[in-house]
């Protein structure tokens, strides 16, 4: 027997039940704990109905539940208001930290004041019987209602899906053809005649039409690139059609009423979070920046002894430019110039530089890692065994070798020949003393931050393959190279040929000049920002510091002051910073590789113990060229750049 309770008693004797009333008071009861076998919350959803039933107010009730606003509550709880990505985080965010005035009696404005979480959802699903039922009868809407809120919900996935965007996937469909154009007359009809067969499997044949549209276009987005907008619009289509074959349902009569009244608590829950929006979405954004930085890194990998060699001759290259960099930075750096006149100035000085890196076909050592990595984290996911996978590894310690040694070995004495001709030229070298000292202090592994500064600059590298691997996925959803080829004014200003150059340069470089270019400016800003809130923070380049290094070590020597132990620390420092440099930018890279591509955590454990032994047995493998004749076929199938 089901004993009374007086809040209820109260809440029910003063004319016609409030519905948020009956509900606050039936949610306060634990979902969890329970008497005699059963929930708390259960045992009182029974009293209410008794109650109900006693007082003769059933119909009171349904008739609240049955608001003009549940049309909304059940087409839109749990779907996104807005259809881009920006638009519903703001949303969110505003929704959030401003109250809202909602309407009287708003069942969906409702269902979010409650602040419904998993645990209501699990209690709704374990009801009895009986009582899914009673409440079932007393509380489940009219047929008209759930084809009123289809018909809604068509209507607006119609107008996502005809949007100009979503048809430009497929340039040669008519816009008519696409069955988003006939989506709303089939829901119309199917929820006009529920028990029609035909009107029903016309409406099946439009929803595998449209899921088939929506398969095709995520296709086209991975061959080209992805819009956060678009994949965000895509899942929203998803979800939107998945919902209206759930009303179809229930105006059929054919809907499970518990498992619907579940989901739309859990969709109530999740639209107050900003990470459950942004973790699909952005998700795919990062591993298509992680496939775009993996192609790029598969040039970073020396297959062969060939390729080995041909990379220290590259990275020579680079240090020959580093060295003109790191004169021109000190040089910049001693002037009187205003911090954001400096911060330009210094980040041009970098920019110019690496990029001509880019179209010299030049390497800096340090900017490989993060691209390296992402070709490890692809070659993990396709799964070809530990031995492969170790190899990869590597191959990659090996070509990062060669590339670092190549930068230092040629920057160091390019940059010390530098200061010693201009001594000769001029009679006095171009840094002053303190300039020299610190450039050599400064490099001294156990000496203030160097180390940590190093480690900073790790993470800097890997923002840049990110902003590389951004650009790339840009330049392909616009299709840039291919625009460029094909537009009237290139092709009459430069003609044909030049217009399809032109692309092809772009194709090549743009991600690369992007990548350069946000580097440059992280080694300039990042440290200016910190010292905006009171924190010294410098940068630890590898190259860059080894030209420093050798700059003022030759300044100091020239004028006959060089402590010889003080330039010794600073090599062995330019070892350490080149280890934290590779080791901290590489970590974030796969890290981040391995996130994008859902890859286990337990998989890569496997294989670093595995690759300690393989290092362990032999040493020289991850740091010396390979044999001579032996490869490594680390490319994609259908990789035409590598």
């Amino acid at each position: 027997m089901l004993l009374s309770d007086p809040r209820l008693d109260d809440l029910l004797s003063n004319g016609a039940p409030r519905l948020e009333s009956l509900l606050r008071w039936l949610l306060e009861a634990s979902p969890v704990d329970s008497v005699d076998g059963e929930a708390r919350r259960t045992t009182r959803l029974r009293r209410l109905h008794a109650a109900l039933v006693f007082r003769g107010q059933t119909g009171a009730l349904t008739e609240a539940w049955n608001h003009a606003s549940a049309i909304r509550l059940l087409a839109e709880t749990g779907l996104p208001d807005r259809t881009t990505l920006m638009g519903e985080g703001f949303l969110r965010i505003v929704d959030r930290v401003i109250p809202r005035l909602d309407p009287e009696g708003d069942l969906y404005a409702l269902l979010d004041r409650l602040d419904l979480d998993e645990a209501d959802a699990v209690w709704i699903e374990s009801l009895p019987e009986d009582l899914r039922a009673i409440w079932g009868a007393l509380l489940a809407p009219p047929p008209e209602i759930w084809a009123h809120a289809a018909r809604l919900l068509a209507h607006r996935a119609a107008a996502v899906g005809l949007s100009r965007d979503l048809l430009a996937l497929d340039p040669e469909g008519s816009d008519a053809e696409s069955p988003f154009f006939h989506l709303t007359r089939m829901v119309h009809d199917a929820g006009e005649r529920p028990s029609d067969p035909g009107a029903r499997i016309a409406w099946q044949a439009c929803r595998a039409a449209c899921a088939a549209t929506l398969a095709q276009a995520q296709a086209r987005l991975d061959d080209r690139g992805v819009s956060t907008d678009l994949v965000f619009r895509l899942e929203l289509l998803e979800a939107q059609l998945a919902r209206i074959a759930q009303l179809l349902d229930f105006a059929a009569g054919r809907g499970d009423g518990p498992a619907f009244a579940a989901e739309l608590v859990r969709g109530s829950a999740a639209q107050h979070g900003l990470l459950n929006l942004l973790r699909t979405t952005v998700k795919r954004l990062a591993r298509k920046v992680v496939e775009h930085t993996g192609e790029t890194g598969e040039h970073y990998i020396a297959r062969n002894r060939s390729e080995w060699w041909a990379m220290g001759r590259s990275a020579a290259g680079g240090g020959l430019l580093t060295a003109g960099t790191a004169l021109l930075k000190v040089s910049l750096s001693i002037l009187p110039l205003a911090p954001l006149l400096l911060g330009a100035s210094l980040t041009s000085n970098y920019a110019v530089s690496f990029c001509l890196m880019q179209l010299m076909g030049f390497s800096l050592a340090s900017k490989q890692p993060a691209m390296t990595a992402a070709a490890l984290a692809r070659a993990l996911e396709e799964n070809d065994g530990q031995a492969r996978e170790v190899e990869l590894v590597a191959a990659i310690t090996r070509t990062q070798a060669i590339a670092t040694l190549g930068n230092v070995l040629a920057t160091v004495p390019v940059a010390a020949g530098i200061i010693l001709a201009w001594v000769q030229l001029t009679g006095h070298a171009p840094l002053d003393r303190e300039a020299a000292l610190h450039a050599v202090h400064g490099t001294h592994p156990f000496h203030g931050w160097t180390l940590v500064f190093a480690a900073l600059t790790g993470v800097l590298l890997w923002l840049s393959s990110l902003a590389a691997g951004w650009t790339a996925n840009w330049s392909a959803y616009r299709c840039l190279p291919e625009a460029l080829a094909q537009n009237h004014r290139l092709r009459s200003w430069f003609g044909a040929h030049g217009a399809e150059s032109l692309g092809r340069c772009i194709h090549r470089h743009l991600a690369g000049f992007a990548g350069y270019t946000a580097l440059g400016a992280l080694l300039v800003f990042v440290p200016m920002a910190f010292a905006f809130a009171g924190i010294h923070t410098e940068v630890r380049h590898v190259t860059l510091q080894a030209a420093s290094l050798s700059l003022g070590a030759a300044t100091l020597w020239s004028e006959g002051v060089l402590v010889w132990k003080d330039a010794l620390w600073g090599l062995a420092g330019i070892g350490f910073i080149g280890i934290l440099n590779f080791a901290v930018s590489f970590a974030l890279a796969l890290w981040t590789a391995l996130r994008a591509r859902d890859l286990s955590g337990r998989a890569s454990r496997r294989l670093w113990l595995e690759i300690l032994r393989a290092f362990n047995r032999n040493p020289g493998r991850f740091l010396l060229p390979p044999r001579r004749g032996a490869t490594l076929d680390s490319r994609v199938p259908g990789d035409s750049h590598a």
